[in-house]
C-alpha cells in the first residue's frame, strides 16, 4: 500500500499541511545518514537496497524488528 504524499509550498510560507510537514523527511534523512555512515561507503548499485532497509527500519523504529520480520515471514513464507 502506498501512502499519499503531499507537497509543502515553501514559496507560500507553508510549512505543514495537516500532519504532513518537512520535519518528517528531515528526520528520515538524519536517520538514514546516521545508519549509512557506519558502512564507510556503499556501492552505487546497492545504495537503493540500503536506502529501502533504512526506510523499513525508520517506519518500524518504535517496534520490535524481530517480531515485525517474523510476522511478515508468517504472512509471506519464502
Amino acid at each position: 500500500m502506498r501512502e499519499k504524499h503531499f507537497r509543502v509550498k515553501h514559496k507560500e510560507n507553508q510549512l505543514a499541511v495537516r500532519s504532513n510537514h518537512i520535519n518528517g523527511i528531515e528526520a528520515f534523512w538524519s536517520f538514514a545518514k546516521r545508519r549509512l555512515s557506519k558502512f564507510n561507503g556503499i556501492h552505487h548499485h546497492t545504495f537503493y537496497l540500503h536506502l529501502k532497509e533504512c526506510e523499513f527500519r525508520f517506519n518500524h523504529r518504535n517496534q520490535d524488528l524481530y517480531a515485525v520480520l517474523l510476522g511478515l515471514l508468517r504472512e509471506n513464507p519464502l
